[in-house]
């Protein structure tokens, strides 16, 4: 990749000053490939499953990621697709689409450069617009073990549903980490804290685990729950919501 892209793509995300994400943190955590050996990898996931935002919904969902490795450079695509129906109402529309860009400095830090767009229309997000950036520690790499540590500023515009439209940043700061029990299963769980800059009091704080099991060499199961506590949700959103999800895969 050239050097002079490499460094608009670090430090656009970073000339300016934030947004709040109302409704959902997305955990990209969990969606990140463990084989950093192959150049091209990807995956494609239908999901089933039932959340609780107020109101018991339940949801059906496509999502799929692709990633490309050249050298130091790494670049990761996620694309998500849901309808949900809340109680008897209509079925709304879900989804986000994620790009991120890695830069490898060494065995344990990495410089991470991030868009994202984002609509949830059961949590009234109409559409959020997020850029980021920051860096990645490797705290354990081991055969059975991965830690990971990061931390990013984050630029946000979000419109929320018969509400304003808000510009403001967060800091993203997490600690990921994955037990591999076998070549047929491994356990993934992720903690996110984003608070508002300059405002501590108003942040998010969501927690994922997720069970990945290996049916064949390219089939895969996989169970994640979701919980969320956020302070300053909009009108009539939960500040703590759930989710549980699972997930029929094809890997290739």
């Amino acid at each position: 990749m050239w050097p002079a892209v490499r460094r608009v793509l670090l430090l656009l995300p970073c000339a300016a000053a934030g947004q709040g994400l109302w409704a959902q943190v997305v955990n990209i955590e969990g969606r990140r490939f463990l084989n950093d050996t192959l150049p091209w990898q990807g995956y494609v996931n239908f999901r089933f499953n039932v959340a609780e935002n107020g109101q018991r919904a339940m949801n059906l969902g496509l999502n799929g990621a692709v990633q490309y490795i050249d050298g130091r450079d790494r670049w990761f695509f996620v694309n998500d697709l849901a309808f949900s129906q809340v109680e008897a109402n209509e079925f709304l529309n879900t989804g986000f689409q994620h790009l991120r860009y890695n830069y490898r400095a060494d065995s344990l830090w990495t410089g991470e450069a991030f868009a994202q767009a984002q609509y949830n229309k059961p949590l009234k997000l109409d559409l959020r617009l997020t850029l980021g950036a920051g860096p990645r520690f490797t705290a354990l790499n081991s055969e059975k073990m991965r830690v990971n540590l990061g931390t990013a500023l984050m630029l946000e515009r979000e419109t929320i549903t018969n509400g304003p439209v808000l510009v403001e940043g967060r800091n993203s700061t997490y600690v990921a980490a994955t037990l591999k029990f076998s070549a047929l299963a491994s356990l993934t769980a992720v903690v996110y804290y984003q608070p508002k800059i300059f405002d501590a009091s108003d942040h998010r704080i969501a927690l994922e685990g997720g069970l990945l099991i290996n049916v064949t060499k390219r089939l895969t199961l996989e169970n994640r729950l979701n919980l969320l506590k956020d302070s300053a949700p909009p009108d009539g959103v939960n500040q703590l919501t759930y989710s549980w999800n699972n997930l029929f895969g094809y890997r290739f």
